[in-house]
């Protein structure tokens, strides 16, 4: 299984096309209801420039984390900076509509690209599978496919984490 992420500079990005249109996928990003199926949830209001977000994926006991809400253009871009640990994470999800070329709104994706900004090159290891599970997630929970769960992270996961650790080479 090859990976998906590539570096742009000292960030990690990873693409998807999804089968949807840019507000689905918009939807499914920021609405909290939608964004439970495959991440977490969220509390407070955007407005104010910041959310509590829980994650409910991974195992263990799930706190809060404060998201920083720096840039929101609906269906094209959300950047978000969170706390994680002694460091902090800025992250980017950067959409674009298309077409797959079946034409109409069957033929409708959106090319999205998570960016993780300033990715430290030690972590690449760890970070690219995460993004990677994260992301067949939020396409599995969105398109009605297979959502992955930890049972798989070992097999399915794990093992790119050498690829991932090359590209800071």
């Amino acid at each position: 299984m090859s990976i998906s992420g590539t570096l742009d500079g000292s960030d990690l990005v990873l693409r998807r096309v999804v089968p949807a249109a840019p507000a689905q996928v918009w939807q499914h990003a920021v609405d909290p209801g939608r964004l439970a199926t495959w991440y977490g949830t969220w509390t407070g209001d955007p407005a104010s420039g910041t959310v509590e977000v829980t994650m409910n994926a991974e195992p263990g006991e799930a706190t809060p984390s404060t998201y920083t809400i720096h840039a929101c253009e609906p269906e094209r871009l959300l950047t978000v900076s969170s706390s994680m640990g002694e460091g902090s994470w800025l992250l980017s999800l950067e959409l674009e509509g298309g077409s797959d070329g079946a034409g109409g709104a069957a033929g409708e994706v959106t090319y999205l690209a998570l960016r993780h900004h300033d990715v430290p090159r030690d972590m690449l290891q760890n970070v690219g599978p995460g993004w990677e599970w994260y992301l067949d997630r939020f396409v599995g929970s969105l398109s009605g496919g297979d959502v992955p769960t930890m049972e798989v992270w070992d097999s399915h996961y794990m093992p790119r984490a050498g690829e991932y650790e090359a590209l800071g080479s």
